[in-house]
C-alpha cells in the first residue's frame, strides 16, 4: 500500500511538471509568435496585406509548438501526424515572397519552444526582430528612397511648363522626362520619373501640381505602389 501511494504521488508530480513545462511553452510560443504579427504588420508596404495572415502567424507558432510537445520522442506519432496534415490542402497563395520567411520562422519558432529550448527561442527572436527592423528601416533592397511617377496633360496655350518646372526643383531630388506627346488638339502629354525628397509631402506636391494653370488629369503613383499593380 506505501508502495502505490510512492507511486502515485511521484506520478502525479511527474504530471504536473510537464504540464508546467509544456503551459511554458505554450505561452512563450505564443509570445514570440505575437512578436512576429506585430514586426509584419509594422514593416510591411504594398497592397497585400491581409488580418487573416498576421493572426495566421500567430496560431501557427502555437499549433507547431504543440505538436512538438505531442510528437516527443514517439516515431509512430509524428508518422501519423504527417499523415493527418497530409490530408489538408493549403490552397492559399502567399502573394509575397517575404511571407513566406514569417511562415518558416513561425514554424522554427513553433518548434523550438515545443522541444524546450527556450534560450535559442529567445535569442532566435530578438535576431529576427533585429534584421527585420534594420531592413525597413534601412530601405534595404531598394534602387531609390522614394521613387514616384507623375503624369500630366499640358494645354497648348498655357506656358506652364516653367511653374511645373519650379515644383519639381521644390520636391524633387531628381526628376526625368519619361514621355513628351503632343495630340492633333495641340494638348500635351507629359510624364515623369521622381525621386521625391520627402515622400509625406508627396500629396502636397501632387495638389500643387493640380492647382498650376494649364495642368489637368495628374496621376501620380509611388515605387512601392507601382511594384504591385
Amino acid at each position: 500500500m506505501n508502495e502505490l501511494t510512492t507511486w502515485l504521488a511521484s506520478a502525479g508530480s511527474g504530471t504536473n511538471a510537464r504540464i508546467g513545462e509544456a503551459a511554458l511553452g505554450l505561452l512563450l510560443a505564443f509570445i514570440f509568435g505575437q512578436a512576429t504579427a506585430w514586426m509584419y504588420a509594422l514593416t510591411h508596404t504594398g497592397l497585400s496585406y491581409s488580418k487573416a495572415f498576421v493572426q495566421s502567424i500567430v496560431l501557427l507558432t502555437v499549433i507547431v509548438s504543440l505538436g512538438m510537445m505531442v510528437i516527443g520522442d514517439n516515431i509512430a506519432i509524428a508518422f501519423g501526424l504527417i499523415g493527418a496534415l497530409a490530408v489538408i490542402r493549403f490552397r492559399n497563395i502567399l502573394k509575397d515572397t517575404r511571407d513566406t520567411a514569417f511562415i518558416f520562422f513561425a514554424l522554427v519558432i513553433g518548434m523550438a519552444t515545443g522541444t524546450g529550448r527556450y534560450e535559442l527561442a529567445t535569442l532566435g527572436a530578438a535576431v529576427f526582430a533585429g534584421i527585420v527592423l534594420y531592413l525597413h528601416w534601412a530601405q534595404f533592397g531598394a534602387r531609390v528612397s522614394s521613387d514616384g511617377f507623375v503624369r500630366f496633360h499640358v494645354a497648348p496655350s498655357v506656358g506652364s511648363i516653367a511653374q511645373v518646372q519650379d515644383l519639381l526643383e521644390r520636391h524633387c531630388h531628381a526628376a526625368n522626362l519619361i514621355s513628351h506627346r503632343v495630340h492633333e488638339s495641340g494638348e500635351g502629354e507629359v510624364a515623369y520619373r521622381l525621386v521625391l525628397r520627402n515622400p509625406a509631402k508627396a500629396e502636397d506636391f501632387v495638389a500643387q501640381l493640380r492647382e498650376t494653370t494649364g495642368i489637368s488629369q495628374v496621376s501620380f503613383v509611388l515605387h512601392e505602389e507601382q511594384g504591385e499593380l
